[in-house]
């Protein structure tokens, strides 16, 4: 797919919206039908995820592992980090960035994710993006809500 790019401003801080982006338990909360599962390692690069969707006995397991991991070293730095899908099914990834504005902060997520064999992706993109961007508009939506109000 090429990259799907979805940003929402926040009136929250640069360290509010990364501690609410770096929480897995808001992604679970932000992904509709999605549950977020840290397989191992503390929160940096090298650290593994499972994201498992699905309903009843139905499940897609999509595992990631972090690849970049920049957080804001001070007040109002920016942050940034990276995920690699590596599981059979979905590949590629995302790149999530928090940046600052002059009222607040700015949720940047970037995918290229979609089927994990990168011809598929490629021949998919069109599809993927029909159906990824309501997805990921709805969960940088989220996010930025929980740290705005949360």
């Amino acid at each position: 797919m090429k990259e799907l790019v979805i940003s929402a401003d926040s009136s929250a801080s640069v360290a509010r919206l990364w501690q609410v982006v770096t929480d897995w338990d808001a992604h679970t909360r932000a992904f509709p039908l999605t549950r977020m599962t840290v397989l191992a390692g503390a929160p940096g690069v090298g650290q593994r995820l499972d994201a498992v969707t699905g309903v009843g006995p139905l499940r897609l397991h999509d595992p990631m592992t972090v690849t970049r991991w920049d957080a804001p070293q001070e007040a109002g730095a920016p942050g940034v980090f990276a995920i690699r899908k590596t599981g059979r099914v979905l590949g590629g990834g995302a790149t999530i960035e928090v940046t600052p504005t002059p009222r607040g902060s700015r949720l940047t997520w970037r995918t290229d994710a979609g089927p994990a064999a990168a011809w598929i992706r490629r021949l998919s993109g069109p599809v993927s993006r029909v159906f990824g961007r309501p997805v990921y508009r709805h969960a940088v939506t989220r996010l930025v809500a929980e740290a705005d109000h949360g």
